[in-house]
């Protein structure tokens, strides 16, 4: 059943709707506005994540093709990937070079 729903959020037709609803008001995609299902939250979710790769799926992102956001399995490794490598960048940006790094001096 995941799988369906992740082809179905895949496609043109609910990325295009999904889009419009960002932007107008007046589309929805669900009857109800609110007290959504799980799988009508898990449909948001991939629709959300299809979406964004979409953006992502261009020459910078050198490990990102359609291959991989086709495969679930090569999807779930990339994200993983993805998330390890942006905590490994914030530690670097967040970690102190030591007490030394920094010197202040009263002129």
């Amino acid at each position: 059943m995941l799988d369906k729903l992740r082809k179905l959020a895949q496609s043109v037709k609910y990325q295009n709707l999904y889009a419009r609803a960002k932007e107008l008001n007046h589309i929805r995609i669900f009857e109800n506005e609110t007290d959504f299902s799980y799988i009508q939250s898990l449909f948001i979710y991939y629709l959300e994540l299809y979406e964004s790769l979409n953006k992502l799926l261009s020459p910078q992102e050198e490990y990102l093709t359609q291959e991989v956001i086709d495969d679930s399995i090569r999807l779930e490794s990339y994200l993983l990937w993805k998330n390890k490598n942006k905590n490994k960048k914030e530690d670097k940006k967040t970690a102190v070079h030591g007490p030394d790094s920094v010197i202040f001096k009263r002129t």
